[in-house]
């Protein structure tokens, strides 16, 4: 299960009405896991991006402002809870 990652995506990309089914979870933890370890610094738009490439149109909120902060350990977190809750 990956509920850690779906509340941690839908609270932190703005996701409104999202119900991924647990395939599209799964590619989304392997597209965040693959750039995280890679060294690349995920953007809440970048995040956007990787849930839209799996789960197609999506409604988010949009707020004032491009919001570049480092949302890697936050992931890393979700994952690694629920890798070890599976």
């Amino acid at each position: 299960m990956n509920r850690n990652l779906e509340k941690f995506l839908r609270d932190h990309c703005n996701l409104i009405d999202w119900n991924p089914t647990q395939p599209q979870l799964e590619a989304i933890k392997k597209d965040i896991d693959s750039a995280i370890a890679s060294g690349k610094t995920l953007s809440r738009t970048e995040c956007q991006h990787i849930v839209v490439k799996h789960c197609g149109s999506t409604k988010m909120f949009l707020t004032k402002g491009a919001d570049n902060s480092d949302l890697n350990a936050l992931l890393a977190m979700a994952v690694k809870q629920d890798s070890s809750n599976d």
